[in-house]
């Protein structure tokens, strides 16, 4: 484990104990500039090394790494990892830049290693269900969708890195946006045109808006804030329906069907046809991230795919960056017009090359 933080604590450390359990992998190293997040990690792994820098890793020759470190360190640490013939699963964003994310590719193909990053949405029960609606046509074409995610940041982060610009390439856009986007790449495939706006103003922004039109008449918006209460939901609208669900949900959704009186609200469950004698509960967040992981054990095993490897991961990235460079300032009813003309003045400074 590289990097112990919060998504360390949360998230990782519990999946790995079940896997531990289940006599499947073994928690041998942990490694963190910090050491008092080496020792709050170690209490549940206490056999595991702890380790400060990445080269001990790459000494003690793991056979999976996990990258949660922040994103600037992720292709450097991935990129040594891969070089010493270690599997990696990174976390998202894969890297701060598109640049460092083709290096972290290219070290892949050449150490013929397995490299997975931590798109965990993907293995969501409904998130998979929408992706069938999309390609197999069962309500018809798409025409529209909307997606907002936002409330006050509540993370547990152990460093400001989340809101300082000589630490992050991005504010929101580059955090919880990134499992949006993939989310809508995976679906829609790549946008033809893109129209972005954020409150940036030389920093990092805390709310950002996007439009986007695909070829075939699809379109769709994109809000997402850090600081203000959203309707938090993803809504899309077909010929013959519409399916809507909650910000991260894992495993409900609601289903309506043109000209019907009612909709469809439940969860998604497992079923292997109508006559069936049961259904089986569609995975929760957390067993969709345990699937995540385990799913990667089988692809280092040589026994499957990675289901997402590096140029899957990598296409979010470029749709940040492409909207980073074509930013306007976002419309703010509560600034005065003074206030408004200097904060435009500001973005017009700093605007990306």
């Amino acid at each position: 484990m590289v990097g112990c933080g919060a998504l360390a604590e949360i998230y990782y450390a519990p999946v790995v104990q079940e896997l531990q359990a289940d006599g499947l992998a073994e928690m041998s190293v942990l490694c963190d500039p910090d050491v008092s997040r080496l020792k709050k990690l170690r209490t549940p792994f206490a056999m595991a090394a702890a380790k400060n820098r990445i080269e001990e890793v790459v000494a003690a020759k793991p056979d999976l790494a996990i990258v949660a470190s922040p994103p600037r360190f992720h292709a450097e640490q991935t990129i040594a990892l891969l070089d010493a013939g270690i599997s990696v699963l990174c976390e998202k964003p894969m890297a701060a830049t598109v640049p460092e994310a083709e290096a972290m590719i290219a070290a892949a193909e050449k150490a013929s290693v397995p490299m997975a990053i931590g798109l965990f949405r993907r293995f969501f029960p409904v998130n998979r269900t929408i992706r069938d609606l999309v390609r197999n046509g069962n309500l018809g074409a798409v025409r529209r969708f909307e997606i907002s995610e936002g409330g006050a940041f509540q993370w547990p982060a152990q460093s400001a890195s989340f809101f300082q610009k000589s630490a992050s390439q991005g504010g929101v856009l580059a955090d919880v946006g990134v499992h949006v986007l993939d989310l809508i790449l995976w679906w829609f495939g790549m946008p033809e045109r893109v129209r972005y706006e954020d409150d940036a103003m030389g920093g990092l922004e805390a709310n950002c808006r996007m439009e986007l039109s695909f070829p075939g008449g699809v379109s769709g918006t994109v809000r997402l804030s850090r600081d203000t209460a959203l309707q938090n939901q993803t809504v899309i609208e077909f010929e013959r329906g519409w399916v809507r669900c909650a910000a991260a949900a894992a495993n409900e959704m609601e289903i309506g069907f043109a000209g019907a009186e009612f909709a469809v609200a439940g969860q998604v469950r497992k079923t292997e046809g109508p006559r069936a004698p049961h259904s089986l509960p569609g995975d929760s967040s957390h067993q969709s991230f345990a699937r995540q992981l385990r799913s990667f054990l089988v692809a280092v095993r040589g026994e499957g795919p990675v289901e997402v490897p590096g140029p899957e991961g990598i296409r979010s990235l470029r749709l940040i960056e492409s909207c980073y460079r074509q930013r306007t300032l976002m419309e703010m009813p509560w600034l005065s017009p003074g206030e408004k003309a200097h904060a435009s003045a500001l973005a017009q400074s700093v605007a990306e090359p």
